[in-house]
């Protein structure tokens, strides 16, 4: 028997194809799913996939280069009239009045004559007076006879006769050195329209630390020995000298001996009326030839460090005496046993030779001891340290002494000199440097910036702005504390491993990539939203 049920007509109809009810259900599927794809899906994979990266204090930075840097120095005149005291004060002020970085700050006080007669009972007066670091004191006496005397601390001796461009020249050339620091800042902001001078072209760019790689070359142990104790050299003279500048950077000492490395030239053998009846002669033109064989050799690469090289390289007998010769065909020095050149930004060479009589009497198979003349060898590598730093030999001024100081040891006015110079470099240093990494990774975007990487650019920027601040009101060597580490902070953050673009994928190939995976996905769930619009659109 054959049974047929009937469905209600309002119940039956809600499952027909077509019908309002099924249309509404397909309607909300298709929602939901473009909500779950577009709402959450896309954004999700978008935050999953960016490359993380801090915002950064763009304007910041684009404003460095309207940050001027200025060094203002506060020179203290004592003098022995009003009058006297206000003509210096006038003259200087002007001299200094379109200098673009050292402003002068000038003080004066009118004092009584004083009853000293020796540089040493001069220093005593002066001590009397606080001098801070960056500031001099310009003292006026009536027992110099016209001449300058420049003290071994801030202080400027002078007469009464002494004119006022005597005393801005000294300020200037000696002291200041107004037009080295604008060539050194131009130089680093627009090298293609300025270049450096042989003085700056000559000295180490700024580091944080650097490496003294002393080495001693024997060419021929066989018949020679060198009777040297090196360290003792280093620990008596180099490291004392090293202390007075530990305020620039982190030093380290290295000694190493080289046994076998000949000169990779041939002196050319001169005769003379000398005991041997000859000499070996280099020319200057040669010298640079001379550094490359030693440079395979002194494994300097091995640091991260810049490495000031400085090699001893004594000469045997057999091409003894080896002395240097200028281009215009004369001798470097005259009656010493020790040659040297030096090389910018490298380091410096001395050639000891051994006692004349030494190899008169030497046979040919014997060997030869050589006591280098430590006096003069250490004078001159400390020399050669000086000016690769960039502590030049002052200009000789006519009747302007400077009182000698033993050892080799710098003057303050010296090492304040230094400092300034530094700070301009590490300054702008650090100004170009934070303005590259901006427009580095504001125009290459897939570029990472970690939170290190961000807090170093803010430190550094903030130094920089601080250090000026701080140079501007007069305070030298705070100011070049802050320059150091916003030139450290800046150049560690440049260089930072995590800034490496390859490490992620550029915008064009993350879309090849997930192009096929979103594509089939998506076209489904747009064609719906067109249902869905008419849906409740449409059919209103």
């Amino acid at each position: 028997m054959l049974f047929i049920r009937y469905l209600p007509r309002d119940l039956s109809s809600a499952y027909l194809v077509g019908s309002p009810t099924t249309e509404k259900y397909r309607v909300y599927a298709s929602i939901s799913f473009a909500v779950l794809l577009l709402g959450i899906g896309v954004p999700l994979w978008w935050h999953t996939t960016a490359v993380p990266r801090v915002p950064l204090p763009y304007d910041g930075i684009e404003q460095l280069s309207n940050l001027e840097i200025n060094i203002k120095t506060k020179l203290i005149i004592l003098a022995l009239s009003r009058d006297r005291a206000e003509l210096l004060v006038h003259d200087i002020k002007e001299a200094f009045k379109n200098a673009s970085i050292c402003q002068v700050e000038i003080i004066y006080r009118v004092i009584s004559n004083t009853f000293a007669f020796t540089h040493h009972q001069l220093e005593k007066i002066a001590s009397n007076f606080d001098v801070d670091v960056g500031q001099l004191l310009l003292f006026e006496t009536t027992n110099l006879n016209n001449a300058v005397l420049v003290g071994s601390e801030r202080t400027i001796y002078f007469s009464t006769e002494t004119t006022s461009s005597t005393l801005i020249q000294i300020l200037s050339e000696w002291m200041l050195h107004e037009n080295s620091l604008a060539l050194t800042k131009n130089a680093l902001t627009e090298p293609t329209l300025y270049s450096l001078d042989e003085k700056n072209r000559r000295r180490f760019p700024a580091s944080s630390a650097y490496d003294i790689l002393i080495t001693v070359v024997n060419p021929d142990p066989e018949k020679l020995k060198i009777d040297w104790n090196l360290r003792e050299m280093v620990e008596e003279y180099v490291e004392p000298f090293l202390d007075e500048v530990s305020i620039l950077s982190n030093f380290s000492v290295k000694s190493q001996w080289l046994y076998l490395l000949p000169l990779d030239v041939t002196p050319k053998r001169v005769p003379d009326s000398s005991p041997l009846g000859r000499h070996f002669a280099l020319s200057e033109d040669v010298l640079p030839q001379l550094i490359t064989p030693l440079e395979k050799k002194l494994a300097s690469q091995v640091s991260l460090r810049s490495t000031i090289n400085f090699v001893i390289y004594v000469v045997p007998c057999d091409n003894a005496p080896l002395y240097i010769y200028t281009r215009s065909g004369h001798r470097s020095k005259i009656n010493a046993n020790v040659e040297a050149f030096l090389s910018p930004r490298w380091g410096g060479v001395i050639l000891i030779n051994p006692p004349v009589e030494t190899c008169m009497t030497v046979k040919s198979d014997e060997l030869v001891t050589i006591v280098p003349e430590q006096t003069i060898v250490v004078g001159t590598f400390l020399t050669q340290l000086k000016l690769l730093l960039g502590i030049p030999e002052p200009k000789f001024l006519n009747g302007v002494t400077i009182v000698p100081l033993p050892g080799l040891k710098l003057h303050n006015w010296e090492v304040d000199a230094l400092l300034r110079v530094r700070t301009i470099e590490q300054l702008t240093s650090a100004k170009l440097t934070l303005q590259s990494l901006a427009r580095l990774l504001q125009e290459i975007g897939n570029i990472v910036i970690t939170d290190i990487v961000g807090n170093r650019i803010k430190t550094a920027l903030s130094l920089v702005e601080k250090s000026a601040q701080q140079l501007t009101q007069g305070d030298l060597a705070t100011g070049f504390l802050l320059s150091k580490e916003a030139f450290i902070t800046a150049e560690a953050a440049f260089s930072d491993p995590t800034l490496f673009a390859l490490l992620y994928f550029p915008a064009d190939q993350k879309y090849a990539v997930y192009t096929p995976l979103f594509l089939p996905t998506m076209v489904p769930v747009l064609l719906s939203l067109k249902s869905i619009y008419r849906y409740y659109f449409v059919r209103k």
